[in-house]
């Protein structure tokens, strides 16, 4: 049977219409594989100018692929859209609580909170393990700290549960409109009001190869027994040649879908290999980074050491010549001491014959009297 016009065939494929709006193409974007997300939005960017409309276009390409804690968060928002846009509420309860100091609504509320992160992490982890993406240690504190930035901002909470989030917010001073804005991936603002479906993937339609063959008559001349004979002989060997036919196309089938399983695992094994050497280069590039930035401290710390050496050097030097003039000093202070202590005791001892010679005056002027006055 030759395929007709609107018979596929095993090169055809059916595509989806793709969105013809900056809202709509976000909202498809993060909410796929993100595997997907750059061949998708390449598409989307070339059915856009395909169309003229190279503003939306060039809007469609600035889209920012979502880290894996964003992407998980994204899926939280479709997926868990109830308990996400809760976040919002519940961060309105427990600052109000905070605000009044209410001590037992606040503790109930906190558990509250530990109790929602908790969970929403958790079923983030199955997310990820069910589309094989490695949700490691770093994504799940990102993913943490968005879902406490949601509590602690309505804003965030809002954006978080648009479910277009590039990047992961963080609560904090510097949150605000810009550090959501960051976070951004896409226009989305709020609350998405209604979950949309993954993208259908690309079909493969084979046509059915087997021939038809027409009924035998209902009556007629010749003979029945030997028509019927050769009419069964043919089934026969229809059948036969069918059921070989049907073997080796299963056969190839199974080689074309192995070939693509093995194809497609490859390409995963170079692209984990990839990621792999990405980060280890860039470990490498941040480690090498870290050692000049350590050998420069080290030199800079030498030279300080070497300046600091000669200072105190030079103050030895210093204080050897002070402690000498010092001693000197001492010295010439002691002797100047005993020459004045001598010089004090030579004083006191002419004052002492002084004083004796004086009364020794006294004594020849009143003799010299007495006789004067004898006479």
């Amino acid at each position: 049977m030759t395929p007709g016009p609107d018979t596929p065939t095993e090169d055809d494929t059916e595509t989806d219409e793709l969105p013809t709006s900056l809202e709509d193409a976000a909202d498809l974007l993060y909410g796929i594989g993100r595997e997907e997300f750059i061949p998708v939005r390449d598409a989307m960017v070339k059915d856009a100018r395909k169309a003229g409309d190279r503003e939306l276009a060039k809007e469609i390409g600035a889209l920012r692929k979502p880290s894996v804690a964003a992407w998980v968060a994204n899926r939280l928002a479709r997926e868990y859209p109830e308990e996400i846009e809760g976040l919002e509420e519940l961060g309105g309860s427990l600052r109000e609580a905070q605000e009044k100091l209410e001590g037992d609504a606040l503790r109930q509320l906190s558990r509250q909170r530990h109790g929602l992160i908790n969970a929403l992490v958790e079923r983030g982890r199955r997310i990820a393990r069910e589309e094989a993406v490695r949700l490691g240690d770093p994504a799940i504190r990102e993913l943490e700290r968005t879902i406490g930035a949601a509590l602690a901002d309505p804003a965030a909470a809002r954006a978080l549960a648009g479910g277009q989030l590039a990047g992961g917010m963080e609560a904090g001073p510097g949150l605000g409109e810009g550090g959501i804005s960051a976070a951004l991936g896409g226009p989305a603002s709020g609350a998405r009001s209604a979950r949309r479906e993954r993208p259908g993937r690309p079909t493969r339609v084979r046509p059915d190869r087997r021939t038809s063959r027409p009924a035998p008559p209902a009556d007629g001349d010749g003979d029945l027994d030997g028509d019927l004979d050769g009419d069964l002989d043919d089934d026969l060997e229809d059948d036969d040649t069918d059921d070989i036919r049907d073997d080796q196309e299963t056969r190839e089938r199974e080689d074309r879908e192995r070939a693509e399983q093995e194809e497609r695992e490859r390409a995963e094994r170079e692209r984990r290999e990839r990621e792999e050497r990405e980060r280890a280069e860039q470990a490498a590039r941040r480690a090498r980074e870290r050692a000049d930035d350590l050998a420069e401290q080290a030199r800079e710390a030498a030279e300080a050491a070497e300046a600091a050496t000669h200072e105190a050097e030079e103050a030895d030097a210093t204080v050897s010549d002070l402690r000498a003039r010092l001693d000197a000093a001492e010295e010439a202070r002691r002797a100047a001491w005993e020459r004045s202590d001598t010089a004090g005791r030579e004083r006191d001892t002419r004052r002492r014959e002084a004083d004796r010679a004086s009364e020794d005056a006294d004594t020849a002027e009143r003799h010299a009297r007495t006789i004067g006055a004898r006479t």
